[in-house]
């Protein structure tokens, strides 16, 4: 069984695509690690088949020369959506560990590394700085009795293309927003851009909810959260940020902020529709957003009274 897998969906990204596999071979620290990368096309209508196909005929030629660690596969998933083309991917994946990215995405020299020595030493980084002044005997107890074993890794994702105003001030309130989620709720939510789950926790809660068309990397981290620790991965995933920007009040209140809160409140997106990136309509929709929000209210009352009448 190889080390890691890397697992990415893809529909129509021709323009990204090469950039986002260029990034996973130049990773820093990780000749030792055995690890693959598999591409799922999602009935891609653009040469992004194509493109995958050719640079991994030019790795492989490559590789007959220089000796490389990593593998690449490229699958089809023809059922649209992401969360058909994650769980086609991570039912495919050979690793210990599946870690996914997406094909607009660029990670750093040392995710897998990272990704790596989390798993295999059971290493929380913000734990462990909690710990570093305790005394060695009582730093290892504590680890003994009170941790729960790492079950994801989940870290920040930034815009590498942040050329407006308005981008910029997400890009740097992106980490407030995460560190307040995870303050409240105590573990931090997966985000499908840069995480990586154990292989055999993966299967124990079956995997990714395909009825979500939105949400599903959410979805899956409430599930996992019951099995053990979820820990922050100290390694940032650059991200087009294209989605924000054909609609950027949708991106934020919606797929942001919106769908986090339901999510961890109710299990459920706020909105199950598929992202701008794949073909949405780029309009907001006052209505349906109201009706919505309607339905949340009356569904928040109606947990708030049963909890009431158990106690």
């Amino acid at each position: 069984m190889l080390d890691i897998s890397v697992v990415i969906p893809a529909y129509n990204e021709e323009k990204y695509i090469l950039n986002s596999l260029k990034s996973l071979i130049n990773q820093s620290m990780a000749t030792k690690i055995n690890y693959e990368v598999i591409i799922v096309d999602n009935n891609s209508e653009d040469r992004t088949k194509e493109k995958v196909c050719e640079f991994i005929n030019y790795f492989n030629n490559k590789k007959k020369i220089e000796s490389s660690n990593v593998e690449f596969l490229l699958i089809e998933e023809p059922r649209r959506g992401v969360a058909f083309a994650r769980e086609t991917g991570f039912r495919k994946a050979r690793g210990k560990i599946i870690a996914t990215t997406d094909a607009d995405c660029i990670v750093s020299p040392l995710w897998i590394r990272t990704i790596y020595n989390i798993f295999k030493y059971n290493y929380d980084y913000l734990y462990y700085q909690f710990l570093q002044n305790f005394p060695r005997k009582i730093r290892k107890r504590i680890i003994n009795n009170v941790n729960k074993p790492i079950v994801a890794a989940t870290g920040l994702i930034k815009f590498y293309d942040d050329d407006t105003y308005e981008l910029k001030v997400i890009n740097k309130l992106i980490p407030v927003f995460l560190g307040l989620g995870n303050f409240f709720w105590l573990f931090p939510a997966l985000h499908g851009s840069n995480f990586a789950v154990r292989k055999d926790y993966f299967e124990i809660v079956g995997g990714f909810n395909t009825n979500l068309k939105t949400g599903e990397d959410l979805d899956l981290g409430v599930k996992l959260s019951k099995y053990g620790r979820i820990v922050f991965l100290p390694s940032i995933v650059y991200s087009s940020s294209r989605r924000f920007r054909k609609n950027l009040l949708k991106a934020v209140l919606i797929y942001t902020f919106g769908n986090f809160l339901s999510h961890r409140i109710f299990g459920k997106p706020m909105i199950n529709e598929l992202d701008l990136a794949r073909g949405e309509r780029d309009i907001l929709y006052p209505d349906k957003i109201k009706q919505k929000i309607k339905e949340i209210v009356e569904e928040l009352k109606e947990k708030l009274s049963n909890n009431h009448l158990r106690k």
